[in-house]
This record gives structure tokens, sequence and C-alpha cells, in this order.
């Protein structure tokens, strides 16, 4: 294959098309969490996570989230979601050449393109084990946000 590396190395680190869903309070809520191992990221390794969310058609906000640190950490994603019935998109959060440096894309867009929007960066340590979770949080308690499903590779160079 033209271009093909062969030094460069992919893992999935966690799959699920399992729906869970979060309703009845609008607290940031866990709906799934990918423990990602000491030191497996290394200086320039690269999450790359696939994500689809469904949520109630309405004009109150229904955020979804994806955070590298767990409930406390920097949120690569943070979209809030108004009369729409669904969310699917992308996220590459890579290390910059530490183990406690990462960019990412804005964290409140879909996929390619120009934005207003900054790029996110964050300070985590990947050094030591990091739990990257995906939340829901929402604005009436009476509205739904399901993680449809996720999928998070690894990507070693």
């Amino acid at each position: 294959m033209s271009g093909f590396d062969p030094l460069i190395r992919t893992k999935v680190l966690a799959s699920s098309a399992v729906a869970v869903s979060h309703t009845g309070n609008t607290d940031e809520t866990i709906l799934a969490t990918v423990t990602i191992p000491a030191g497996l990221m290394g200086l320039n390794g690269v999450l790359r996570i696939d994500y689809l969310w469904s949520v109630t058609n309405s004009g109150n906000n229904k955020t979804v989230r994806a955070r590298l640190g767990g409930i406390g950490g920097t949120a690569f994603l943070s979209l809030a979601n108004t009369t729409v019935a669904s969310v699917r998109g992308f996220r590459n959060i890579q290390n910059r050449g530490s183990a406690s440096s990462q960019i990412s894309e804005w964290s409140d867009g879909l996929g390619p393109g120009s934005t207003a929007s900054a790029v996110t960066t964050g300070t985590v340590d990947t050094a030591a084990a990091q739990d990257l979770v995906f939340t829901a949080q929402l604005a009436s308690a009476a509205e739904t946000i399901t993680l449809e499903r996720y999928l998070v590779e690894l990507i070693i160079p």
C-alpha cells in the first residue's frame, strides 16, 4: 500500500452499541467510562473518538460531553443541543510531544470545518491511567439523552 507506515499502531480501547440513557435530573451524569492505561499514549499518541447520541427534540439544552481525566477532567467535547434528534461526531485528542499536554478540535463542534471557536487544549497527565468519560446533562429533567454508541481507538505513531 502506498503511504502505509507499518510502525503506526492502532488499538481499539473500547466500543459499545448498547444504548445508555440519562433522564430525571439536571446533574452532569457519566454514561460510559473508558480507562486509558498509564503511559499507553506516549508523547504523541492520539485518542480517536467516534460517537452517536440521541436527544429529545426540543428548545431546551441537552449537553453531551467527553472528558479526559474523569468527571472533573478536560471537556474535549461539550456540545449543547436544541431542536435536533441526534448528534454524531468524532474527536481526535493528541498528546503534543508530552504526556501532559493535549490538543483537539474545538469542543463545541461536530467535525471538519471552520469556526470562530478556539481549539481545545488540556494538561491531563497520560503517564498515569486516566478515565475518558462520556457524560450527559439536561436543562429539563423531563427530557432524555442517550449515548447510542461509541468507539475509542488509540493511534500510536
